[in-house]
């Protein structure tokens, strides 16, 4: 088997198969690039209720976890205060929850995982221990084999002699501006 034809052939089984792991990575890679804007891996769910409390001095904790619990569930509650202007604040697993007892409202913050994407980001960070790390570090040399393979995969004016060599050099000038001037 001749060499392009043999890189022709690894190039595209390879290919097929890290396309979801790129995949992968190119969401992940996005939402981790912004999480100077936002927290990539929770977001911060606010709900609003109203409740029927009698404005007291204190409250018994059964009571607080009984209307925390009432608006969700799954909301662990850990202890509460009642504070200067008479709210009383609630302290929960990954948030609070406030509420006014004079007028019954309440809002809860909390924060939630992001849906898929926590796990994505977690993968890419690779921080699920010894086993996923060299599973990254395959698809990393997996990816680079795929990389410069395409590289030698075409022929004539669009082929690496011609065309391809200038956008060759134009992918590593791009990065190299950066370094020059960024860092």
């Amino acid at each position: 088997m001749k060499i392009r034809k043999l890189l022709r052939v690894l190039h595209r089984d390879l290919g097929y198969f890290i396309v979801a792991m790129t995949i992968v990575y190119a969401v992940s890679g996005i939402y981790l690039n912004h999480r100077h804007d936002f927290n990539p891996d929770y977001q911060i769910e606010v709900t609003d209720f109203t409740h029927n409390l009698e404005p007291q001095q204190s409250y018994a904790a059964k009571d607080i976890r009984d209307i925390v619990e009432s608006v969700d569930d799954d909301v662990v509650y850990k202890k509460h205060y009642v504070d200067q202007d008479g709210d009383i604040r609630v302290f929960i697993a990954n948030g609070e929850v406030l509420i006014d007892p004079n007028s019954g409202e309440g809002r809860m913050r909390y924060l939630q995982r992001r849906p898929l994407v926590f796990g994505m980001n977690k993968l890419h960070r690779a921080t699920l221990g010894t086993a996923w790390k060299w599973v990254s570090d395959a698809m990393a040399v997996i990816l680079l084999f795929v990389a410069v393979s395409g590289l030698f995969l075409l022929k004539g004016k669009r082929g690496l002699m011609r065309w391809g060599w200038w956008l060759t050099i134009a992918g590593f000038v791009v990065p190299l501006l950066f370094i020059i001037f960024y860092i």
